[in-house]
């Protein structure tokens, strides 16, 4: 715990100097998680061909398989242990509005790096991906909003859940297939939603 409150106040000791780098931080912190989310919109249209359009759309769900539960595992946690926000103890600048969720463990942490985790060594920018979601976890503390540990624990959580989801895929298979059988039948049915030009090599 003292660790905890000197590392917390360290970081957070930043907020308010520089505006840029607040903006910036709060910016991160508050749209980080739409950052990873277009980029798995981006992976589901991308790809050079047929074969590659289908293998990044399987990319795409593992990671969002991974991201449901690391969040799952959060909701556990937190019900079994309410820890209360830095704010309520410790006098931060908090840069964002108070949050009514628990404070461990993060739950940006914990859906930024389960995503990453599932993503790095399989597509171009998933290391990129990585230092992002260590970024957002740090905003996170810079804002006021979170202890380190609970960027720790959300982590851990994260990058936990993305080895499980890799590790089971075989499970994964049905509830996969099951969402690319909705997908051709939304195609179907819009053709705005079709890659005319992939599909056709």
């Amino acid at each position: 715990m003292f660790y905890d409150n000197m590392l917390l106040k360290l970081i957070n000791s930043f907020a308010g100097h520089w505006i840029w780098l607040d903006k910036a931080m709060m910016a991160i912190s508050q749209y980080g998680p739409a950052v990873f989310g277009i980029y798995l919109i981006g992976l589901w249209f991308g790809g050079g061909s047929k074969d590659e359009v289908e293998q990044n759309r399987r990319r795409a769900m593992y990671a969002f398989f991974s991201a449901l539960l690391a969040l799952g595992i959060n909701q556990i946690i937190c019900h079994a242990w309410f820890r209360e926000r830095p704010y309520v103890h410790n006098p931060v600048n908090r840069l964002l509005p108070v949050s009514e969720d628990p404070s461990f463990p993060s739950d940006h942490a914990a859906g930024a790096f389960s995503i990453a985790g599932s993503l790095m060594g399989h597509v171009v920018g998933g290391k990129a991906l990585m230092l992002f979601a260590g970024l957002v976890a740090l905003s996170r503390v810079y804002v006021g909003l979170h202890y380190p540990s609970d960027i720790l624990g959300g982590m851990l959580v994260g990058l936990i859940s993305s080895w499980i989801v890799e590790r089971n895929k075989a499970i994964l298979e049905k509830p996969a297939a099951l969402l690319f059988t909705l997908w051709h039948m939304i195609e179907a049915k819009l053709p705005i939603a079709r890659l005319e030009k992939v599909n056709n090599r």
